[in-house]
């Protein structure tokens, strides 16, 4: 429900809480993170509140200088870093891990106020992942081990892993915590120093995340926060030679971009890139759970979400029953300010993207595609608000089933066997998650092999650990997240050969 504040009131109590969350060296303008001390600068642009369409504050925005400034700080404390004692460096992150906990009301406003994801999600979920990557990454930093290859006897031959030395991390705006989380952890724990550009829509929790990190014992130097552009900041770290892995999270787009700068100059990099994941639903699955997981994934933070359920693929035997409970439960749905403890969908991220959303939905409409009807309350009048809406008998080609929309969006489409499905799911250029919906183990066993995406969830949604690895198919991405799978994305190993004996030319003789 909207609130009953005048507007300028409601405002300036958003304003206030926001400042009761951020730390005190905080000025005007959020400043930059920049070895181990907060940075001020010239440059500012303004982060906006989702919900209500109003400014938060001014950011600052990194130039060439600083991105200089944080390398040269991370080339000096990583070797210091490396060789510490794992079990020190895994102290650390886990008192990180408490920090977190501790202050996840804070980080939990900050990115409700700044990302528009609604409080009810931040506070609790999002700052529990967040601590627990800290706490599983931890747990790695004195396992980290290479291996002993049998030669030819007479010799050894041990492959070390070793640190890449400073990872430039780029991180989206959807989530924002956990996204700063899984780039930061992970390359700590494994002996790097980190460079991390935010979202500039959403930079906020990133720069309490890092003040939380140095409180719990981190060396300066070893991570900095730079707010900034993609093309500006994000270029320069991208493009800095002293940087010799990069990890991005965002959109195919973006993510191709940087795959090229990183070609260019060999660089190691990961990309966990957007998806348009199917929801595929057989005549034997449990509806009432399927309709269920299905408006969770589609709708959980307005479809911003990269493994978001967006393309239902039904049984055309089961459709009409599978609609009927997903409106009923769409209808219940409670959507507006994300601040608002009951609230489980929020704003879109920006005005622009609200309309490139809008637009997807109006091209769709003038197609002839038919739109599910919902008995559905009014939007909220202020901020970045789109209803949901699922579109029936899509064409699988048509745009909108085809392209990544992040809003809340869902296509239908129909298969008679399992042939039919399986094509209806793999046909798309990604291929991050599909959820599989069945009551039949020799199916599932059937068809897993050929779905064409790192992610596959059989009858749930959104299952996510730590230890488990976390990557895409296709235009979905390079490389994995999360597990001790990570580790081997942070690390680069080295071949030392040892000769036991006098060495002999083969020449000789």
């Amino acid at each position: 429900m909207e609130s009953m504040l005048p507007i300028s009131s409601e405002h300036d109590y958003r304003i206030k809480r926001l400042r009761q969350a951020l730390p005190a060296a905080f000025g005007e303008s959020a400043p930059l993170w920049v070895a181990g001390e907060w940075r001020s600068g010239q440059t500012t642009m303004p982060t906006i509140d989702p919900s209500t369409g109003e400014p938060l504050m001014d950011i600052v925005v990194a130039t060439e200088a600083e991105v200089d400034i944080a390398v040269e700080a991370a080339q000096t404390a990583v070797g210091i870093w490396w060789q510490m004692d794992g079990q020190d460096r895994a102290r650390i992150l886990r008192r990180t891990a408490d920090s977190i906990r501790e202050s996840r009301a804070h980080l939990g406003l900050l990115d409700t106020l700044d990302a528009g994801r609604p409080i009810r999600d931040t506070v609790a979920r999002d700052a529990e992942r967040a601590a627990r990557l800290f706490e599983f990454f931890a747990g790695l930093t004195d396992r980290l081990r290479g291996a002993t290859v049998p030669v030819q006897p007479g010799r050894s031959n041990h492959l070390n892993l070793e640190p890449y030395g400073i990872v430039g991390a780029i991180i989206p705006w959807n989530y924002p915590l956990t996204n700063a989380a899984g780039k930061i952890a992970p390359a700590l724990a494994t002996g790097n120093a980190v460079i991390v550009k935010p979202a500039e829509q959403s930079p906020l929790s990133a720069l309490l995340l890092a003040h939380l990190v140095h409180e719990a014992g981190l060396p300066g130097g070893l991570l900095s926060v730079l707010n900034g552009l993609g093309p500006v900041t994000g270029d320069c770290i991208a493009r800095h030679p002293a940087i010799g892995k990069l990890s991005f999270t965002g959109s195919t787009i973006v993510g191709r971009a940087l795959g090229g700068i990183a070609g260019s100059l060999l660089k190691s990099i990961t990309l966990e890139l957007g998806g348009k994941s199917g929801f595929v639903v057989f005549g034997d699955a449990d509806l009432e759970s399927a309709a269920d997981a299905l408006v969770f994934s589609a709708f959980n933070n307005a479809g911003q979400t990269c493994t978001a359920a967006t393309r239902l693929i039904v049984d055309r035997t089961v459709i009409e029953r599978l609609l009927g409970l997903v409106r009923a439960r769409i209808e219940l749905l409670k959507i507006g300010d994300a601040l608002e403890p009951d609230t489980q969908v929020g704003p879109i991220i920006t005005a622009k993207q609200r309309d490139r959303i809008k637009d997807y939905v109006e091209i769709a409409e003038k197609s002839g595609f038919m739109r599910l009807p919902f008995r559905f309350s009014s939007l909220p009048e202020r901020g970045f608000f789109v209803e949901p809406a699922i579109f029936i008998d899509v064409d699988p080609v048509a745009p909108i089933a085809q392209e990544e929309v992040f809003g809340p969006v869902v296509t239908v489409e129909q298969f008679s066997d399992e042939d039919e499905a399986l094509s209806l799911a793999n046909g798309t250029n990604y291929g991050l998650a599909t959820s599989l919906w069945t009551d039949s183990l020799t199916r599932v066993q059937r068809l897993v092999p050929r779905i064409q995406s790192g992610l596959v969830w059989v009858n749930s949604v959104h299952s996510l650990y730590p230890g488990s690895p976390y990557g895409g198919y296709k235009q979905s991405g390079l490389g994995v997240e999360m597990g001790t799978e990570a580790v081997q994305q942070h690390m680069r190993g080295k071949s030392v050969w040892i000769e036991h004996a006098r060495w002999i030319s083969p020449w000789s003789g």
